[in-house]
């Protein structure tokens, strides 16, 4: 009779939880339509070259950029602007050019330039290296002639082109690249919906009428509660097998050893996301600050955490604060698994952290979900 009277409460508000799910889905339709590893090409890369002086050292380097890449320009951006421009994929690449660039260069020396990309971009790769060609050649020449004499020489000899073929091992590393960024969409789908579910159950049994006719139910209250809770756990397990067959089938062609580790940095992140639900729900008893903390505090921690902005490109004062959030610690597992090549040793070390501090997240808020049911017992 329970069980069912839970089914009735979440049949009777299915349009509050179901937003989670489309919205989860939609995301992830569109975002995996994208990914097709087995065709994958290499592009042209959209690079911005940031400097305080110009020499003709730095216009032959721009040059011979632009005959395979695409060198784009902005006026005096701001590193916002940058990273805006990253983010939106205006600019592939940013190479930060030193002011004492032209000396260092001329005197033989090969310069530190700094870059920055988007996490997933494989051409600052083949930029970098196409950098370094350049000086590394134009060294060589400028020991034995004139500088002019030099960059005309390094001009001719790096005019000779290749064909730039992708190998196996980039297709799969892009895979599960791709893998990564797609499960962590479950981050705001599935914590919304479990989340909200526990939220509806809680508040009707809270209710100040349903509660005093509980009070005197020949069934105890303790077991009554843990009769609600099992049946929200077995809940909450359902949407995520739900969510993650979703995700399964949508990067089918994805599949590897590393979807297996995803998949149980998932059943780790579901604990916390239970004991969070749990814990929130049976302290709160508004429907309204119910409400605000589903659209609000689990939306941010997903912006802040990485989920749909990545954490490189969000300033280090976001991601310090983020790490106080256990979406945050849930996206880098994913980021961990999907940027390893193996996975033992180190990995394991860095995961197995990872996920405790996931596991101490659910362990606090237990505590304080025990502690607060203590005081009220003895309040009464």
């Amino acid at each position: 009779m329970l069980y069912k009277t839970i089914w009735q409460l979440l049949k009777a508000n299915k349009v509050n939880l179901v937003i989670g799910v489309v919205i989860t889905l939609v995301i992830t339709f569109f975002y995996t339509q994208s990914i097709d590893i087995g065709n994958t090409s290499l592009q042209e890369a959209k690079i911005l070259i940031l400097s305080e002086k110009t020499s003709p050292i730095i216009d032959g380097l721009t040059d011979y950029l632009k005959e395979t890449q695409t060198v784009v320009t902005m006026d005096e951006p701001t590193q916002k602007e940058i990273d805006d421009a990253l983010y939106f994929q205006q600019v592939g690449v940013v190479l930060y050019l030193p002011d004492d660039f032209t000396e260092k260069v001329s005197s033989g020396q090969m310069p530190t330039i700094e870059s920055q990309s988007r996490p997933d971009a494989f051409s600052e790769t083949v930029v970098t290296q196409q950098v370094t060609t350049f000086l590394q050649t134009y060294v060589v020449f400028s020991q034995e002639m004139s500088a002019e004499e030099a960059l005309a020489k390094t001009k001719a000899v790096l005019a000779e082109q290749g064909d730039l073929v992708l190998s196996p091992a980039y297709q799969q590393r892009m895979g599960r690249l791709l893998s990564g960024m797609t499960f962590n969409l479950l981050a705001y789908g599935l914590f919304m919906s479990i989340f909200s579910g526990f939220g509806v159950v809680n508040l009707a049994f809270n209710r100040k009428a349903i509660s005093n006719r509980n009070q005197v139910a020949p069934v105890a209250k303790r077991k009554l509660h843990g009769n609600i809770t099992l049946a929200l756990i077995g809940y909450s397990f359902l949407l995520t097998i739900g969510f993650s067959g979703l995700v399964l089938g949508l990067t089918r062609a994805l599949f590897c050893v590393a979807t297996l580790w995803h998949l149980l940095n998932v059943l780790v992140f579901l604990v916390t996301m239970v004991a969070f639900s749990s814990c929130v729900t049976a302290i709160i008893k508004n429907s309204e600050a119910i409400g605000g903390i589903s659209n609000i505090f689990i939306m941010g921690c997903c912006f802040i955490g990485g989920v749909f902005v990545p954490s490189e490109l969000l300033p280090d004062i976001v991601n310090k604060i983020a790490a106080f959030t256990p979406t945050y610690w849930f996206i880098q597992n994913n980021l961990l698994i999907a940027q390893s090549q193996s996975f033992r040793g180190a990995f394991n070390e860095t995961f197995l952290q990872q996920s405790g501090i996931l596991l101490a997240f659910a362990a606090v808020f237990v505590v304080i979900q025990l502690v607060m049911s203590k005081d009220k017992a003895n309040l009464r």
